[in-house]
């Protein structure tokens, strides 16, 4: 795969009304530079969407938030130097206020981040020996529009994602497999944080994955019990 892989965008999207009042319209899906552009893996993260740094640079993940995620939630497991990483937003603008987008906007956008994927999945595929491709959904709203909108499944909550971290699902158009992880939204760590016990344990798992030496979940051995004599 050539490097850096640029994504397309459109500075003229219209499609709903967070275009309006904003700087930067529809900012994209950017290849992290300290990636390890060597490797045959590729990681995304998503993220809910902009925030005011972002749309003023005109470029995600450059706030406190996306730096959280590079220091601790990439750099803490090194992932950094296992895959190339890419970073997006499930909604592609800023929203006025940090107002949390509304399930329409994560619709609206669905077809970019799904085009995305579809693009980095066929450039991965492509590769003399494709190795991981793993998504990681970052907070609850990025969480349940990406396994209802994309894998298009029932609501899941971020507590049911977590559950699910690792599991594999299948890309149709190349019948290739790849993992979905999720976890805590870096805003909600800044809030609380205790939470970033968990986000350590869920990158651990990330990390493992592409390593090829994280735990396959296994049918534990069900043994009858028998009441005792009377």
């Amino acid at each position: 795969m050539e490097l850096p892989v640029v994504m397309p965008r459109d500075r003229g999207c219209t499609e709903c009304e967070l275009h309006e009042g904003i700087k930067s319209v529809y900012i994209p899906t950017v290849m992290y530079p300290e990636s390890n552009a060597d490797s045959n893996n590729i990681v995304i993260f998503i993220g809910q969407n902009p925030g005011f740094n972002e749309d003023q640079k005109d470029e995600p993940f450059i706030g406190r938030s996306g730096e959280m995620v590079k220091q601790a939630y990439i750099g803490g497991c090194n992932i950094q130097d296992k895959a190339v990483i890419y970073l997006t937003n499930g909604v592609r603008c800023h929203t006025i206020n940090n107002a949390t987008p509304k399930p329409r906007h994560y619709r609206t956008c669905m077809p970019h981040t799904s085009g995305d994927i579809h693009y980095l999945i066929n450039e991965w595929y492509n590769q003399e020996e494709p190795g991981k491709f793993i998504v990681v959904t970052l907070g609850a709203p990025a969480t349940s529009s990406f396994y209802k909108d994309i894998l298009e499944e029932k609501r899941v909550s971020l507590n049911e994602a977590f559950n699910r971290n690792g599991n594999t699902y299948m890309w149709d158009v190349f019948k290739k497999e790849f993992h979905v992880f999720s976890t805590y939204h870096p805003a909600a760590v800044m809030r609380n944080n205790n939470y970033i016990n968990a986000v350590e344990s869920h990158m651990q798992l990330v990390s493992d994955c592409l390593d090829g030496t994280m735990a396959e979940p296994s049918e534990p051995d069900i043994v009858p019990t028998r009441s005792p004599r009377r």
